[in-house]
C-alpha cells in the first residue's frame, strides 16, 4: 500500500488525473482517496495497465456514470463524499463518451471567487494600512502601536492571507483555464 499525499489536487484535475494515469502505467492501481487529508491510496500490481482516469464533482445524487458512459467502458474506481473518480482502459481516440464536468467547473468557480475576493481584502487592507500609518508618520511625526498579544495572531492571520490565498486564486486560474 502507498500513500501519496497531494496537496490543492482538485485546483487542476487535468493534471491531477495525468498523474493517476501515470502512476497506473507504473503499477499502482488506485484504491482510495482521503480528501480531508489530500491522501491517495494505491496499491501495487504486478502488471501495469493503461488505465486513463476522470474526476467529476456533483453535490447532487445525480449519477455522474450514466448508461451511455458504462457502455463506452467507463466505470467507478472510487466515491469519496460528493467526488466520482471515474476509469476506462479505452484508450481516447476509441471513445465515443466522456464524462460531464459541470459539478466540477461550478466548484471550482466559486473557490475561485472566494480566493480571490481573500486576495482582494488582504491588498485593500494592507494598502489602507500603509495609507493611513503613513498619513500619520507624515503628519505627527509619531505611529503607536500598543504592546498586545493580539498583534501576534493579527500578524500570522495576515502571513497566511498573504501566501494561501494569491497562490489558490492563480493555481484555481490556471487549472481550469482549459475548461472556460
Amino acid at each position: 500500500m502507498k500513500k501519496v499525499f497531494r496537496p490543492f489536487w482538485s485546483f487542476d484535475i487535468k493534471k491531477t488525473e495525468s498523474w493517476l494515469d501515470r502512476m497506473a502505467q507504473d503499477g499502482y492501481q488506485l484504491v482510495a482517496i482521503q480528501t480531508v487529508t489530500s491522501s491517495f491510496l494505491f496499491e501495487k500490481e504486478e502488471t501495469s495497465s493503461a488505465v486513463h482516469y476522470h474526476i467529476a464533482y456533483e453535490r447532487s445524487e445525480k449519477n455522474p456514470l450514466s448508461l451511455p458512459l458504462q457502455k463506452d467502458g467507463w466505470e467507478l474506481a472510487i466515491q469519496q463524499k460528493n467526488w466520482y473518480i471515474l476509469r476506462t482502459q479505452k484508450p481516447t481516440r476509441d471513445r465515443k463518451s466522456f464524462p460531464v464536468r459541470e459539478g466540477l467547473i461550478r466548484r471550482n468557480r466559486n473557490l475561485l471567487y472566494l480566493f480571490g475576493g481573500m486576495t482582494a481584502y488582504a491588498a485593500l487592507t494592507t494598502v489602507f494600512f500603509l495609507l493611513l500609518s503613513g498619513i500619520t508618520l507624515y503628519f505627527d511625526g509619531m505611529l503607536t502601536i500598543e504592546a498586545n498579544p493580539f498583534w501576534l495572531v493579527t500578524l500570522i492571520i495576515a502571513i497566511l492571507l498573504w501566501t494561501i490565498a494569491p497562490y489558490c486564486t492563480l493555481h484555481l486560474y490556471k487549472g481550469n483555464k482549459p475548461f472556460w
